[in-house]
């Protein structure tokens, strides 16, 4: 294929061979004429002969024969330059369509390429939203468990330990509950970036879901060193968070569990370490605990605990145990609080501080709390139908309780359905009750107090005690914990705080009982200071319904 320049060329010489070529033809041709006139015209004039009238065909003849040669050429060169033409028309076609369709390769690869790096930033952006948290932008469970599963692989030919540590935030429930669910969520990334700053880079830190962490310690040379670094974590979220404007303090349990000794996969040192975070709770929270043996035992007790408790409510096994209040002026008994027990068929009566939490954690306390409520008041009730002077009977609330939207109705058909004067039901609750959404719990609250129910606050003074709630919230009693009453006439400091306390109430009108005093000299100190009741085992301990009825009978007094 010839290339434009030499086709440019090659035209150009041949319209110029054409050119110079017609020119000489013409001039032959002229200068031919001009001699057969110059030589024959005088002769034509004066005389015919033939044979210079045949010199004269013949030259004409070759004139043609000359003209038909030259147009031959001419039409020749003509061709040429038309076949040229042709060509380079081609080439320049040819070069247009290789030049487009070189636009729509390039068009088609940059497309390509565009379309592959955004599958491939797609494809990342679904692997890293798999494998991470999307609040904190920590590994996830799932790629905790693989990077757990990789170090494992690699410490045996390394003669290292590992550890996994598994932590949950104290009492984070409370700040969702109160502050919601944005300021919870901030408060929860801010835990993740301090996390991480108590750990190696090397070190893996997750969030597994809600408000529990886990953390993998590679390479660890002592298991002190482990130790050390929960402590650090411990004494790290102890410091003061701060969230949108709000101070909050936030404290950690964690459970730790060692590679090899506690096990040598992952699955196995994921649930110990959790084994040992729940000692840690047990023991008061803002701790750590190392795994060990004598936890695994009590993580199984637990467990067959919370499927017992499941089946307990249906199979009749809880019943209510009653421990009579005593008025300190009168040394009657005017009330009684219902305290439930579980009566295990293999274990006997459970402890309530073992069964108690667990129907917080699971929720079943919801359920077993109506079948209190209804019980207690039917038992009430069939006091005065025996003719026994009306009394009232305080039913504790969790917390669970109070999140449900139809406690008053709940409550109002515990009463409808044993007949009992609301007048004569206390509802208890704690001051972490009070911590969570203010409006709707002042609502339940007055719709309750407003049927002629009594509400009263348990365990006051050890929690978030606050003079604004009292003055808002239709409370008609403050309980004091029996931890200020048990070292009242020891601890001077515990006596001024249950003076306080009974001040308070009195200010604010409202009755201060007193609650775990087992001493008479309690009692007298008790009465000294105008406290209104009392409860414990000075007078009683909690009984069976049929022996309270004996005490209510006789008119015990203290």
């Amino acid at each position: 294929m010839l290339n434009d320049t030499t086709v440019e060329t090659d035209i150009a010489r041949l319209e110029r061979q054409d050119w110079h070529l017609w020119w000489i033809a013409v001039l032959v041709i002229l200068a031919l004429t001009a001699t057969v006139i110059g030589v024959y015209a005088p002769q034509l004039v004066t005389e015919a002969k033939k044979d210079i009238i045949l010199q004269v065909k013949t030259y004409l003849y070759g004139l043609s024969i000359l003209i038909l040669l030259f147009c031959i050429y001419v039409l020749r060169v003509g061709y040429n330059l038309g076949k040229l033409k042709r060509e380079l028309i081609q080439k320049e076609m040819e070069k247009t369509q290789v030049q487009e369709k070189s636009k729509e390769l390039m068009k088609t690869k940059e497309a390509l390429e565009k379309e592959v790096s955004e599958r491939k930033i797609a494809e990342e952006r679904l692997t890293h939203l798999a494998n991470h948290d999307h609040l904190t932008n920590l590994p996830n469970r799932l790629l905790f468990i693989d990077r757990l599963t990789q170090v494992l692989t690699r410490l045996p030919y390394r003669k290292r330990q590992a550890a996994v540590l598994y932590l949950d935030l104290d009492h984070f429930k409370q700040i969702n509950d109160t502050l919601g669910h944005p300021v919870g969520d901030l408060l929860l990334v801010s835990v993740s970036e301090r996390l991480k700053s108590c750990v190696r880079s090397g070190d893996t830190v997750a969030r597994l879901g809600g408000d529990e962490f886990a953390i993998i310690l590679v390479d660890m040379a002592r298991a002190e060193d482990v130790s050390k670094v929960a402590q650090k974590i411990v004494d790290t979220m102890s410091k003061l968070f701060t969230v949108t404007g709000y101070e909050l303090f936030v404290t950690t349990s964690i459970g730790i569990s060692l590679y090899p000794s506690d096990g040598e996969d992952a699955e196995t040192l994921m649930k110990k370490a959790d084994t040992a975070m729940y000692r840690a709770k047990g023991q008061g929270r803002n701790n750590y605990q190392l795994y060990s043996s004598a936890l695994n035992a009590n993580a199984f007790e637990r467990l067959t605990m919370e499927t017992s408790l499941r089946q307990a409510l249906e199979r009749g096994e809880f019943l209510l145990h009653y421990q009579p209040q005593i008025d300190l002026n009168t040394e009657q008994i005017i009330g009684v609080e219902a305290l439930l027990r579980w009566n295990h068929p293999d274990l006997g009566l459970v402890s309530p501080a073992k069964f108690i939490p667990i129907t917080e954690e699971t929720g079943l306390i919801v359920p077993i709390g109506e079948w209190v409520l209804r019980t207690a008041c039917a038992q009430n009730k069939a006091w005065q139908n025996a003719g026994i002077p009306p009394i009232a009977v305080s039913v504790n609330l969790s917390a669970r309780q109070f999140q449900q939207k139809n406690l008053v109705e709940v409550v109002n058909k515990a009463l409808k359905e044993s007949g009992l004067n609301p007048k004569y039901l206390e509802l208890e609750l704690t001051e972490s009750i009070l911590m969570q959404k203010e409006g709707p719990i002042i609502t339940m609250l007055n719709e309750l107090s407003s049927i002629g129910i009594e509400l009263s606050i348990d365990d006051f003074g050890t929690g978030y005690s606050s003079l604004g709630y009292l003055n808002r919230l239709p409370i008609h009693t403050l309980k004091i914990d029996q931890s200020f009453v048990n070292s009242v006439t020891k601890n001077p400091n515990d006596a001024v705080i249950v003076s306080t306390i009974i001040t308070l109430a009195h200010s604010l009108h409202l009755k201060a009982i007193a609650e775990g005093v087992e001493t008479a000299a309690q009692a007298e100190f008790l009465r000294s200071l105008q406290c209104d009741r009392m409860q414990g085992f000075l007078f009683s301990k909690p009984l069976p319904a049929h022996e309270v009825t004996k005490l209510l009978a006789e008119g015990k007094q203290l």
